[in-house]
């Protein structure tokens, strides 16, 4: 007789109770499927390309259109830019991620994620194509039908799609029958992303001035022409910006509450360039966007200093006389305040001066002036700085019809917007102040970032192909498609 254990027993028993007994370790607070949830996917697509986006205006953005200079480890200042790594890998994960909710909006048939999803990719691929010319852009995030080396698409062509996107995005939140959560930027109002995406596309078509005036021309008319199909800004309340929070992990990235050092702030100084054109205009935001020098404080005469562009580790620390000599931004504003400083996608005031350019070129059939002192008026609220009559009225502020006016105005309003003053600089070659420094490597300004290494070796074709359209190859010094 088989002799039966109390080990065979509770065997029995364990094996036969498989099938009917289930242990379910699911949380019932946490989110099992993202396609139920898309507004997690939109707040961390937000969140992460947002501060990437202020990290890059502060650390190169600043740099390249000269509103700032560098006292110490000046080598990005001397034009050692390199390929910016980090830039590149972070935006394609953003973009990978909008895809996917663009994705489930589809499948869901949830039409203002999948707007909202379609503008935050154009506004991500905008800056990629703008630092570095042809980039992947039509079969990106094709890693699930096995495309892991995504063709370069040139950027006629990406300019043409991305307005054709933007144009996409603002007609489909007219039949949007739902909101979205979780979005950072307008807290779920679909107006104000039909806003952006036109005032986007103006930014966009602007670009094209210098390369493809015709369609330029077109779309900035289509737009301000159409104002109850297409709506743009209508003030400061209507910026794409973040407000960032009062503590971590939300607070501003160049923070003391973010644990950013103070002593890398410090190494940042306000350009000689960018102090030379505000005291020129005898412009009152100067005062607002940089603390006098701490030596001509402790005199008991105040004044701001700026730093040259382009000097050499060594002769840069002693530059007028060295660190206490030279003017740092608002430290108050810029840096101790974690939450006032935002991250701006695009604001009223740069709007404005698009469509006051777009006046003065006879596009639309408005008033450039009116629309001139409007972006000015803008920007000074924007920040918070008194404006007068008189600086308005002052012979070298009021419109005289110039294009340089407009864009020196813009130049200046573009100020800590990511890499925004820069393209201004390629496209109009204004202001014409901003020149390489003394010890730069190059004698002209150079114009975008070399390609990350990982495409020379994992994408080598395809990159071949994009390198060969380039005037002077993978150089920084290489000309974009839409540069002047």
């Amino acid at each position: 007789m088989k002799k039966v254990t109390f080990f065979t027993i509770l065997l029995t028993i364990l094996v036969s109770s498989c099938s009917t007994f289930e242990v379910d370790n699911n949380n019932p607070d946490v989110a099992l499927s993202i396609d139920n949830n898309p507004e997690l996917l939109l707040t961390q697509l937000q969140r992460n390309a947002i501060r990437r986006n202020v990290r890059d205006a502060w650390s190169e953005g600043n740099l390249m259109g000269q509103y700032v200079a560098r006292i110490v480890f000046t080598s990005f200042d001397l034009f050692d830019w390199g390929s910016q790594t980090g830039t590149w890998n972070t935006y394609y994960q953003m973009i990978r991620d909008a895809k996917e909710l663009e994705k489930i909006a589809l499948n869901k048939e949830l039409k203002g994620y999948q707007a909202v999803s379609e503008i935050m990719q154009v506004w991500m691929f905008s800056i990629l194509t703008d630092v570095y010319g042809d980039i992947p852009y039509s079969e990106v995030a094709q890693a699930a039908d096995e495309n892991y080396t995504p063709a370069f698409d040139t950027q006629e062509s990406i300019y043409k799609s991305m307005l054709e996107s933007l144009k996409k995005a603002s007609d489909l939140i007219d039949s949007a029958n739902s909101g979205i959560k979780g979005d950072l930027v307008y807290n779920g109002d679909l107006l104000g992303w039909k806003k952006f995406a036109n005032s986007l596309r103006l930014r966009l078509a602007m670009r094209l001035s210098e390369k493809n005036s015709e369609t330029a021309k077109n779309v900035i008319s289509e737009i301000y022409n159409n104002p109850s199909s297409y709506p743009i800004f209508e003030n400061n309340e209507d910026n794409a910006e973040l407000t960032f929070l009062s503590s971590n992990p939300d607070a501003h990235p160049i923070s003391e509450e973010s644990v950013y050092r103070v002593g890398s702030f410090n190494e940042y100084r306000i350009s000689e360039h960018f102090v030379q054109l505000l005291e020129d205009l005898n412009d009152p935001r100067l005062d607002f966007f940089a603390d006098p020098t701490s030596n001509s404080v402790l005199e008991g005469s105040p004044v701001i200093e700026g730093m040259q562009n382009g000097i050499v580790d060594g002769p840069a620390y002693e530059y007028k006389g060295g660190d206490a000599f030279l003017s740092k931004l608002n430290i108050n504003y810029f840096y101790l305040q974690s939450n006032q400083n935002k991250g701006r996608l695009m604001t009223y005031s740069e709007m404005l001066f698009i469509l006051s350019e777009a006046a003065q070129r006879g596009w639309i059939s408005t008033d450039a002036n009116d629309l001139y002192k409007k972006g000015i008026i803008a920007n000074f609220d924007y920040w918070g700085v008194p404006l007068s009559e008189s600086y308005l009225n002052s012979s070298k502020v009021s419109y005289n019809g110039s294009l340089e006016q407009i864009i020196t105005q813009k130049y200046i309003s573009l100020f800590y917007t990511d890499y925004q003053g820069f393209f201004e600089y390629k496209r109009t070659l204004l202001p014409a102040t901003i020149k390489p420094g003394p010890d730069a490597f190059y004698s002209e300004y150079p114009s975008r970032f070399e390609y990350p290494s990982e495409e020379q070796t994992l994408n080598v074709q395809n990159y071949s192909e994009a390198v060969s359209r380039l005037s002077k190859g993978d150089e920084i010094t290489s000309k974009l498609w839409w540069h002047k």
